[in-house]
């Protein structure tokens, strides 16, 4: 099973060390998260906390995902960097093919786009954002226009949510960018089975991502795309031992996604991981993980 390890909530100034030590170790990719901004005061349920809601201080570190990945690809020759997830409505289609379209022609087509809804209402608000409702069908507008605006050729476009005259973006990718889509939803798995590459996930049971990849596989026999090739990238919720993790590959998962905290001893806070700490540890844990 490949390895991908996560890089929630960690001090930007150690995510290059970190990655060139992932990337030596044997991880596969690193995987970056996005909020663009952290509300001080919210209600919106998180959907995968089992009714308990997000953890989010103020001072949580979420620095922008497309940004590091430029970076990181440039200190990196092998491993892969994705989002996981970009929250996608919150962005201009024209400006993400941009932003996504430099990243991977900088890193030689080392970069996949995960992207996601959201589930924070007050954060699409704080921007400005008044479609939280209807960002599912944001998305699905956006999933089907980046693919022509990464052609480099003209493309002009009438939508329900966007509208544009011909224009063309340029640099073009490094290679097709793959997409990946999150979510549990029936709506969400709809969408990764007519859209993507693959589905990402978060830390799951074994249990649920039984049915989770059952639901899937149904959504993807439906919309005619179950021959395609298709990755699962997913984490676990809890302890990872050997096997738990085989569990997951029994299952067709294809790469875990190794969360910061889930490294080394048992940590109390998400927040906890420090850089260093991670970089000692780190090794050990994949070669369980690529031995499972």
């Amino acid at each position: 099973m490949k390895v991908w390890l996560s890089l929630p909530f960690l001090q930007p100034a150690g995510l290059r060390e970190l990655t060139v030590a992932a990337e030596e170790c044997g991880v596969s990719g690193l995987a970056l998260s996005d909020h663009p901004c952290v509300p001080m005061d919210f209600s919106s349920p998180y959907p995968y906390g089992r009714g308990k809601p997000a953890v989010l201080p103020p001072e949580t570190q979420l620095p922008d995902p497309l940004i590091v990945a430029a970076a990181l690809t440039a200190a990196t020759s092998r491993v892969r960097l994705m989002t996981a997830v970009l929250i996608a409505p919150l962005r201009h289609p024209v400006m993400l093919a941009k932003e996504v379209a430099t990243v991977s022609a900088l890193g030689a087509g080392r970069f996949d786009l995960g992207v996601g809804v959201g589930w924070l209402r007050e954060e699409f608000e704080a921007l400005g954002r008044k479609d939280f409702s209807r960002r599912g069908a944001v998305l699905d507008e956006m999933l089907d226009l980046l693919p022509h605006l990464w052609t480099g050729h003209p493309v002009a476009h009438a939508g329900q949510h966007f509208s544009f005259d011909a224009i063309a973006v340029n640099p073009t990718p490094a290679a097709p960018v793959p997409l990946f889509v999150g979510g549990t939803s029936d709506a969400a798995l709809r969408r990764c089975a007519k859209h993507a590459d693959g589905w990402v996930g978060v830390n799951h049971t074994a249990e649920e991502l039984a049915a989770i990849l059952g639901r899937l596989r149904e959504e993807r026999e439906k919309a005619g795309t179950a021959d395609r090739p298709f990755e699962v990238r997913t984490g676990l919720r809890g302890r990872v031992t050997t096997e738990r993790v085989r569990a997951l590959r029994d299952l067709g998962v294809d790469a875990f996604l190794l969360a910061p905290w889930q490294v080394g001893p048992r940590r109390e806070s998400v927040h906890e991981p420090a850089v260093s700490t991670l970089i000692e540890e780190l090794p050990a844990m994949v070669e369980l993980l690529r031995t499972a």
